[in-house]
């Protein structure tokens, strides 16, 4: 059975396992003031390029200097440096809240040790026999021991 945190009665979409681009669009939209349906598709290619820069540990001050970069080339008037700052810092924690949920939803269903933290243990459990695994672990400890 599939365990999991997410619940479709939840009353916010992090909860129930909404992806974030749509909240992410909205907060984009009010920023640089492009309303419209037909603004969909430019703004979603933005939302796509913050939850990247999230996911590759980028912090609220890359997604402020990304959103800087975006009016200057979009020819927009500059809003105020608190502006842009407020609007990456609730880009960043929309995406990463998404980024943080989706990570635990793997965990919880995942054939991992949670108490071990070395990925070459988990690895040699999966792939060695049990004299082999146990002569591992004893030369992991021996080595430990030396440094």
């Amino acid at each position: 059975m599939k365990r999991t945190l997410i619940s479709s009665k939840a009353s916010n979409w992090v909860d129930r396992g909404e992806q974030p681009n749509t909240t992410m669009r909205k907060v984009l939209a009010h920023f640089f003031e492009r309303l419209e349906p037909a603004d969909h598709a430019w703004l979603d290619e933005h939302v796509l390029v913050t939850i990247g820069m999230v996911a590759a540990d980028a912090t609220e001050v890359h997604v402020s200097g990304y959103l800087r970069s975006v009016v200057r080339d979009a020819g927009l008037p500059l809003p105020a440096p608190l502006d842009t700052r407020t609007t990456a810092i609730a880009l960043w924690h929309i995406a990463k809240a998404a980024l943080v949920r989706d990570a635990a939803e793997r965990l919880l269903n995942a054939d991992i040790d949670l108490q071990s933290d070395r990925l070459s243990h988990w690895v040699a459990s999966r792939l060695l026999s049990p004299d082999e695994l146990r002569r591992f672990e004893e030369e992991v400890r021996e080595n430990e021991q030396h440094d």
